[in-house]
């Protein structure tokens, strides 16, 4: 008689990835959700985002890297975004290929409209947790982040502009 033993658990690093898998695809689906009433994609709204958190004008390079995006979805983007007066794209006198873009007081007010309209549903994903916990844990995503720009930086993908 064959006795059925328990798998052993797979290792805390295959369980991290499985977890993280799941939460990215519920996060990705709630964002879905939340950018269609303002006729925007992820990537979209994540290159806005980047331009009104930058210093300054980005090259699209820059926003290649910085977004994990090919450089024909980010020029596309761009365009559109040019069209809405949402974006500026201005010309370097030194080097024509580089046109820098800056996101324009309308763009920067729509990032912020969009943002604010999140806030009903980012109440309840976070109401009652604890705020020293929540803050454990924005601490925790950040360092994810890093770790995964490091692993995006160490590996090809779809950042890589050579393609």
């Amino acid at each position: 008689m064959k006795v059925n033993t328990p798998s052993p658990l797979p290792p805390i690093e295959a369980l991290f990835g499985q977890r993280l898998g799941i939460v990215t695809q519920q996060y990705s689906g709630l964002i879905v959700r939340l950018l269609e009433p303002h006729d925007l994609t992820w990537p979209q709204f994540a290159l806005l985002v980047h331009l009104s958190r930058a210093s300054g004008p980005s090259r699209i390079s820059d926003m290649v890297r910085a977004l994990d995006l090919t450089q024909s979805a980010i020029t596309k983007m761009v365009q559109k975004f040019a069209n809405l007066g949402l974006v500026e794209v201005a010309r370097d006198l030194n080097d024509a290929r580089n046109r820098p873009v800056s996101i324009t007081a309308q763009g920067r007010a729509h990032v912020g409209a969009v943002q604010r309209s999140f806030g009903p549903a980012f109440a309840v994903l976070t109401g009652g947790w604890d705020p020293d916990r929540l803050a454990g844990l924005l601490r925790d995503l950040e360092e994810l982040s890093r770790r995964l720009e490091t692993l995006r930086d160490t590996s090809t993908g779809p950042g890589d502009t050579t393609r």
